[in-house]
């Protein structure tokens, strides 16, 4: 599952993937290149659809009209435990970005992981120390497993 937030609210996004597509409710996406992607709804012809990640935001052109989806990771930002942050889905990590003793702001990126196909940003949920880090590079991780904890500064 994915969550997007948009003008219009938050959506909930299930794709499942088949083959060389994934299929979301009434809709087969397949990807064509970087950015264009065929969109194949139930009793429509094929359409091009324009995607692009920038940040935590998705750029999406379709029939005309751009959206801008901002991306909602579940479980990204905080873990169960104060100042842990945990995987949103399971997947791989692909870069560690803290290391133990590093000052971090709310919202700095600590980890990189790629999981159905996207690069995930897991961020520092608070301003503090970074004082444990529980994955390195190539791991396998599950959702909701801790991959760094950071210590809020109390002054």
């Amino acid at each position: 599952m994915v969550e997007f937030r948009a003008p219009e609210g938050t959506v909930e996004v299930h794709p499942f993937p088949d083959g060389t597509s994934w299929v979301v409710g009434d809709h087969r996406l397949t990807r064509l290149d970087d950015v264009r992607w065929s969109v194949k709804e139930v009793g429509r012809s094929a359409r091009i659809a324009h995607a692009v990640r920038v940040g935590d935001d998705v750029w999406l052109h379709l029939d005309g009209r751009v959206h801008r989806l901002s991306l909602v990771e579940p479980g990204a930002r905080s873990g169960g435990a104060e100042g842990g942050c945990t995987a949103p889905m399971p997947g791989a990590v692909l870069d560690v970005l803290v290391n133990v003793g590093d000052e971090v702001e709310a919202g700095t990126p600590l980890v990189v992981m790629e999981a159905m196909k996207m690069e995930h940003r897991v961020l520092a949920p608070t301003d503090g120390t970074v004082v444990a880090v529980h994955v390195e590079v190539g791991a396998r991780v599950q959702q909701g497993q801790t991959l760094v904890d950071v210590e809020t500064d109390v002054n």
